[in-house]
């Protein structure tokens, strides 16, 4: 027999359950609680743990959690998937990074606290208890509107348990990963599910995958194939990866933000994600929208500037925003695959 108990929750053999676990009662007397959606497989195994829209304004995680649940087949499952779809029904509500209640970061956060805390926290903290629950996590992040991004992001950690993040990052099938240091000061990105997961020795990556315009490639699709990967990766069901024939380790971002605002206009196009050009191409540029002229022009800072986020529509940014995440391809580890 497979039973599981996962936090309370029961599952019997090759059985699907779902629950909505309570986190605290709203200012509106309305009670809010978590989605939680556990597949239990016909033979015990591991127990991968699925989550995504800690920020509410990357909701294609949901769609990829939504379309795995649908593919896998209980009876030929080894182990156990647990999938939160909707870890801030609050911010998915507004469609805003950052919860309304409180303006906290969710993902900056865990692994939050129920005393004492913050609406935030309690949230989070309720989302991390399943960490305990589970032997590997992934986490979906991406942009809103008028962003695609599509690459995996994993923390170093040292190690064996180092070795199993590059090895899952590496299963999860994208033809670019990132494993150098964050955007900004370490502390400022403190928090996150993955690092909860990571200090309690279990392995976890980001898909960041995030599909706010339209793009040339099935973006959702790969990443359930990513899932089944990792799954399969892990033993939870038979057969191998399906992986590119080149893989590029990244150890160089570039995070590229307009210093002035205006009307941004994308040189390179949404066709362009994932793909490359040289070092002094004009990729997008900012214009007053009073005197229409020219006043930014953002230039790829890369030999081979890789395109990992990209604002690819025509559109308001105020001086700051996000406009590309690149990568330089000229000095990735390469990973080739038979």
């Amino acid at each position: 027999m497979a039973e599981v108990t996962i936090n309370g929750i029961k599952a019997g053999t090759a059985e699907r359950v779902y629950a909505a676990v309570p986190v605290t009662t709203l200012a509106s007397g309305l009670d809010l609680t978590i989605p939680v959606h556990i597949i239990n497989g016909a033979k015990p195994g591991p127990k991968l743990f699925l989550n995504a829209v800690s920020h509410g304004d990357g909701d294609t995680g949901l769609e990829v959690i939504r379309q795995v649940l649908e593919k896998v087949n209980p009876e030929e499952l080894t182990g156990t998937i647990i999938a939160i779809p909707c870890a801030n029904p609050i911010g998915f509500e507004w469609g805003v990074r950052n919860t309304p209640t409180d303006s906290n970061n969710m993902n900056r956060m865990f692994p939050g606290r129920m005393t004492g805390g913050w609406f935030t926290e309690q949230m989070a903290c309720v989302v991390s208890s399943f960490c305990k629950e589970a032997d590997a996590l992934i986490d979906w992040h991406g942009g809103g509107h008028g962003l695609a991004i599509n690459y995996v992001l994993i923390n170093r950690a040292p190690g064996e348990l180092g070795k199993k993040v590059r090895e899952m990052g590496l299963a999860y099938g994208f033809e670019f990963m990132y494993d150098g240091k964050p955007a900004g000061p370490a502390a400022a990105y403190a928090g996150t599910l993955t690092d909860y997961m990571l200090s309690l020795g279990k392995p976890a990556i980001v898909a960041e995958v995030g599909t706010g315009m339209h793009v040339t490639f099935d973006m959702v699709g790969g990443s359930v194939q990513g899932v089944f990967n990792v799954m399969k990766h892990m033993g939870m069901l038979e057969g191998k990866p399906v992986l590119p024939k080149t893989q590029y380790l990244c150890v160089e971002r570039p995070l590229l933000r307009p210093s002035k605002g205006g009307m941004f206009y994308p040189v390179c196009g949404p066709e362009y994600l994932n793909k490359w050009v040289p070092k002094g191409t004009v990729i997008g540029e900012v214009r007053n929208p009073m005197t229409l002229e020219v006043i930014e022009q953002i230039i790829a800072p890369c030999d081979e500037t890789v395109f990992l986020m990209m604002r690819g529509m025509m559109g308001k940014v105020h001086p700051g925003d996000y406009a590309y995440i690149l990568a330089n391809r000229a000095n990735a580890e390469v990973i080739t695959n038979d």
